[in-house]
């Protein structure tokens, strides 16, 4: 989708109709909005999402009063926006009129062939085919409200974005729908004699399901709660690091931690050597005895002659076609000598048996190799484990010390510090145990009803109908569970593919050399090379959710042409930024300008004054298409207030005209 013009007539700050076009040339891809608080940035913004969706952001005041209030005076009673736009070589135009406004209908969007308007027939289905409405909030990036990488909530809305950008709609309403019929089947099993045991095991199903879901809730608000502990932890960590009182102790601190992250990641290295090689080699160890007895058995047996056998098979064939023994008698068929040998054969070994007995004997001679090779290696696997907790408890020692010399310094607010650091601490800790259990629930949750289950369909197994609704229901639930497989596996994909690409741009805007931690519960950091959470600045956190919202626009255009049935297509939209440079400082406002041409192929950023400086134009000069002013016109006079005059290209723009014949905002266009 490309953008080309939006009209808005008497919605909301906008009194009367008034309209932008958007720039549509890719080297000048950046329509950029000038506007102060309160002029109509966030209403521009959510005109879009209205009008096509008929929604508009949570923060969006008042949302159902979208009149105009001077229009209302006026008479009006409706108020729409109007949005020209162009897919896949064809142009449309959709509006939207305020509820009872338009004639029959509140939303139409129309194709415009050779100068003629064909009104689609499914309006709202049409616009989800060019962008999904699960999406389309993800190419809105509200600045002033980018701070939400940390707590419980905002876990969960990074998981809801990255599932939207999938399209996981279709697969999630399908799990659900399987789920219901499972739950469905299973109540439908017809009275039998085990009609109450029946119903029993049923209702302790569900009651298990619910325990599960909650329990599992309660797991997730308690990683929230941690990553919240350990963020504040950071934070102290870096105010001690800051402070020149604390400054060595602290750096100490860093180089322990930095020490112990390595000494637990080579505990676990060697934790795993030790159970590989018990894996590789416990046969060895229990095949000491029984190798010894055997081999002791096969040479006793070949000392007598017994093994492979004291008869050659080949050796009496060759007697039996001679018709003469070895000792010079007779062997005529039929003859008793010549039966007599001829039952040799049945106790004669063949080359078969031959090979058996010697591969037996050299497998019983590489376990006797092998077993006096383990000793060594599982000792220098113990070694590597022992010199591992030894520095752990070193450093966790050393890291100690530190805590105990930083409460000792009498200095401002270290020690007060440091006594709330270790406060933290152990409240992170305790809640871990907590989580420990949880866990623990969980599986013994799941155990439990799996057993149910079991029982359930034992009792089933044993009635005709019972079968048929038991059958069904252990299908859909195989089902469901497939399609959870599945969808965790894509989840699973596009976090790696969402990591690397905010790790990319962050590497290029961020003047820390920091990298991204992403967990697998959605939890969002910014870690060290060690692994250690860094403290995040309210400008870094913007920055990181600029780069998330340039992720997840770049990896929804990767998906704009998927195949997978399961999941909706991706599509390539319009960025709409408001205000994304507000707690940025002055350098990171620099290469962030720099970086948002790229962030799609369309853009519409919206700035103020102070966001807008000279660095940030500067940077964005040569990919400015189009350029607007939001003009606030006042009715009041302007008693004594100084003019607001801004100059854009040699020209000046009054920004705040009094006197005005009504209340409301314009655009002014001031595209050099």
């Amino acid at each position: 989708m490309w953008l080309s013009q939006i009209t808005l007539k008497d919605f909301r700050c906008f009194y009367g109709e008034h309209s932008i076009e958007f720039s549509q040339n890719p080297e000048r891809n950046v329509t950029l909005i000038h506007a102060e608080n309160g002029v109509g940035k966030t209403t521009l913004l959510n005109a879009l999402l209205w009008c096509f969706y008929g929604q508009t952001t949570e923060r969006f005041e008042k949302r159902d009063d979208l009149v105009n209030y001077d229009a209302k005076a006026a008479g009006a009673q409706h108020a729409f926006v109007e949005v020209l736009f162009e897919h896949n070589g064809s142009r449309y135009r959709a509006r939207r009129f305020t509820k009872g406004g338009g004639g029959e209908r509140e939303f139409t969007v129309m194709r415009i062939d050779s100068g003629s308007h064909i009104t689609l027939p499914n309006a709202d289905a049409f616009i989800n085919t060019v962008i999904p409405k699960s999406m389309a909030g993800h190419f809105l990036f509200d600045g002033e409200h980018a701070e939400f990488f940390l707590g419980e909530d905002n876990r969960r809305a990074i998981r809801r974005a990255v599932q939207d950008i999938l399209g996981c709609s279709l697969i999630e309403t399908a799990i659900a729908d399987l789920e219901e019929t499972a739950t469905w089947y299973r109540k439908q099993i017809p009275n039998t004699k085990a009609s109450s045991s029946m119903d029993a095991l049923s209702s302790r199903i569900d009651a298990l399901t619910g325990q599960i879901a909650a329990v599992h809730e309660a797991k997730e608000g308690l990683t929230g709660e941690i990553e919240m502990i350990e963020q504040r932890i950071a934070d102290i960590d870096d105010k001690l690091r800051n402070s020149a009182a604390a400054k060595s102790l602290q750096a100490r601190r860093d180089r322990a931690k930095t020490e112990l992250a390595r000494a637990r990641s080579r505990e676990t290295e060697a934790q795993t050597e030790v159970l590989k090689w018990l894996g590789e080699n416990g046969r060895f160890l229990v095949s000491t005895k029984i190798g010894e007895l055997a081999m002791e058995h096969l040479d006793q047996q070949e000392t007598k002659g017994r093994l492979p056998s004291p008869y050659n098979e080949e050796f009496v064939h060759d007697i039996l076609e001679m018709k003469r023994c070895i000792c010079g008698a007779d062997l005529e068929p039929g003859t008793d000598a010549h039966i007599a040998v001829s039952s040799l054969l049945q106790k004669a070994a063949n080359a078969t048996l031959r090979s058996r007995i010697s591969k037996v004997k050299a497998r019983l001679s590489q376990l006797k190799s092998e077993r006096q090779k383990a000793p060594a290696r599982l000792d220098a696997a113990n070694k590597r484990l022992n010199d591992a907790r030894q520095d752990i408890s070193r450093h966790e020692q050393e890291l100690d010390d530190v805590s105990e010399s930083l409460k000792g310094i009498d200095f401002d607010d270290i020690a007060e510090r440091e006594i709330k650091r270790n406060d933290l601490r152990r409240e992170a800790n305790t809640k871990r145990e907590q989580l420990g259990s949880l866990g623990v629930r969980i599986q013994s949750a799941e155990a439990d009803k799996a057993s149910a289950e079991r029982e359930l369909k034992k009792l089933a197994d044993e009635d005709a109908g019972a079968r048929i609704f038991m059958t069904r229901y252990a299908l859909c639930e195989r089902l469901k569970g497939q399609l959870e497989l599945e969808l965790k596996k894509e989840e699973e994909d596009a976090r790696g593919v969402l990591r690397a690409s905010i790790s990319r741009i962050l590497a290029d805007t961020s003047r820390k050399a920091f990298k991204l931690s992403m967990s697998s519960d959605y939890s969002i950091s910014l870690v060290n090379e060690a692994g250690t959470q860094m403290p995040k600045s309210s400008g870094e956190n913007q920055l990181l959710g600029l780069a998330f919202t340039a992720a997840l626009v770049e990896f929804a255009k990767i998906r704009e042409n998927a195949s997978d049935h399961r999941l909706l297509k991706g599509t390539v939209a319009p960025l709409v930024l408001d205000s994304p440079f507000g707690q940025l400082d002055e350098d990171y406002r620099r290469t962030t300008a720099s970086f948002i041409p790229k962030m799609a192929g369309q853009v519409v950023l919206m700035v103020s004054k102070s966001q807008g400086s000279g660095p940030v134009l500067d940077a964005l000069r040569d990919r400015v298409g189009e350029e607007v002013v939001l003009v606030r016109h006042n009715r009041a006079d302007r008693e004594g207030r100084k003019p607001e005059i801004r100059q854009f290209h040699g020209k000046d723009i009054e920004t705040a005209v009094f006197g005005a014949p009504s209340d409301g905002s314009a655009f002014v266009r001031v595209t050099h």
